[in-house]
């Protein structure tokens, strides 16, 4: 009897054992009940954070735009820049965003009345635009990718180096070794070029890049045989050019590449045979250039630096080093407009890179490169100023690529081909 009673308690025990445990299946079930309310839960929270996103985003812009608006009442002009520096330059102003979200901005006071565009990203990728007559309205994605015109090209001056365009879109102009300015109307809607009827102004001599202030008044050219910088007014109107009164002021050896701030605060010119930045602060008032303090800021031991560029916001400086093949990277004082390398100083790009050129919205950076004729294309990060080659590194071009310019709106990309004396011109995406 007591054994049996002890196998009857196993069995017991046993049954009770197999009633008390989980069963694979409803394991399982389980598991996989717990996957569905979790993906729920991130469905729902990256929603949730997507409204969030988007209504900060909006915000942003609707608060900003009213305040350009007062600006304009005030000045009868928009600013010609956002600055919100302890030392903001004349004619700014101060547009601050959500935590997370970068302003893009880009006036034009040359028409009648003065029209702005504001562009609000987030560090996820989501961008919203306002403009003066419209709210704000989400961006498309876009890749950066160029395609050439059904007209791809356009007759210039004899071995045309610079290319620029006005903030507006309205005129282009180009450098040549005859020492003139070729001079263009724009198509604002076709992205077509037209020579005007007096086609070009003289120039001084060898004169390579050029650059055109943000508020369309003053034009920059570095003129490589004489170690200068070519001083010019503008008429807004007419896209015409005028000299200075004094005409130029001294640079570094073998000059090439040339930018101007957004803000018009500060002008850069590369020399090439210093392998230096020449750095000078600009009077808004009258476009006279005068050196820093500290004049010069090296690009790397034998670059030769050649184009180089300013970020919309005013926050990098990229630089086109030649015989390194690199695009040389800095970050930028926007108050003093000193000049610092980024910790990775430099990226890759294509054999004797010439110009450079970076696009309204600051998310893209393109060089021009001599060796194999083509036009290396970059995304940047708005951050970090860093810039990542695309999947589609590479576009190809005519002889001999110099001079490269994205216009205002985003919508065209230029290219000067010095050995072909043609102009490159591309739609982008």
């Amino acid at each position: 009897m007591k054994t049996i009673f002890r196998t009857k308690d196993k069995i017991s025990q046993i049954t009770l054992n197999k009633s008390s445990a989980f069963t694979i299946v409803e394991l399982l079930v389980v598991i996989v009940v717990i996957g569905i309310l979790a993906a729920i839960t991130i469905v729902s929270y990256t929603g949730i954070s997507g409204k969030a996103t988007t209504a900060a985003l909006q915000s942003d812009l609707s608060n900003a735009a009213n305040k350009l608006k007062q600006y304009l009442v005030i000045n009868s002009a928009y600013p010609t820049a956002i600055d919100c520096s302890a030392s903001p330059a004349v004619n700014t102003i101060c547009l601050k965003t959500s935590t997370g979200n970068t302003f893009t901005y880009v006036p034009n006071n040359s028409t009648n009345p003065p029209t702005f565009s504001l562009t609000d990203a987030s560090i996820s990728g989501v961008s919203y635009v306002i403009t003066d007559t419209t709210g704000p309205t989400v961006v498309a994605a876009h890749t950066g990718m160029l395609s050439a015109l059904a007209t791809p090209t356009i007759a210039s001056g004899s071995t045309p180096s610079g290319i620029a365009i006005s903030a507006n879109g309205a005129s282009v102009y180009s450098t040549n070794s005859d020492n003139t300015i070729s001079m263009y109307s724009r198509n604002t809607s076709t992205g077509a070029l037209t020579a005007l009827a007096t086609p070009t102004i003289a120039a001084g001599a060898s004169p390579e890049a050029m650059a055109i202030s943000a508020d369309g008044t003053s034009v920059y050219v570095a003129n490589a045989g004489g170690g200068t910088v070519s001083m010019y007014s503008r008429n807004v109107g007419t896209g015409a050019l005028a000299a200075l009164a004094t005409p130029t002021i001294a640079t570094g050896s073998n000059p090439h590449g040339i930018a101007v701030s957004a803000d018009g605060a500060s002008v850069y010119v590369t020399n090439e045979y210093d392998y230096t930045i020449s750095m000078y602060s600009r009077n808004v008032g009258t476009g006279a250039l005068t050196a820093l303090a500290t004049p010069t800021i090296s690009t790397g031991a034998t670059a030769f630096p050649i184009g180089i560029v300013v970020s919309p916001d005013g926050t990098s400086v990229y630089v086109a080093n030649e015989n390194t093949n690199n695009i040389a990277m800095f970050s930028r004082n926007v108050s003093t407009g000193a000049l610092t390398a980024l910790a990775t100083p430099t990226i890759s790009t294509g054999t004797f890179p010439a110009g450079i050129a970076i696009s309204a919205d600051g998310s893209s950076v393109y060089s021009t490169n001599n060796g194999p004729n083509t036009i290396s294309m970059f995304s940047r990060n708005s951050v970090t100023g860093a810039l990542m080659a695309l999947a589609t590194p590479t576009i190809a071009t005519e002889t001999y690529p110099y001079g490269i310019v994205v216009s205002p709106d985003g919508a065209s990309v230029y290219a000067a081909n010095h050995s072909s004396n043609t102009i490159s011109m591309y739609g982008r995406n």
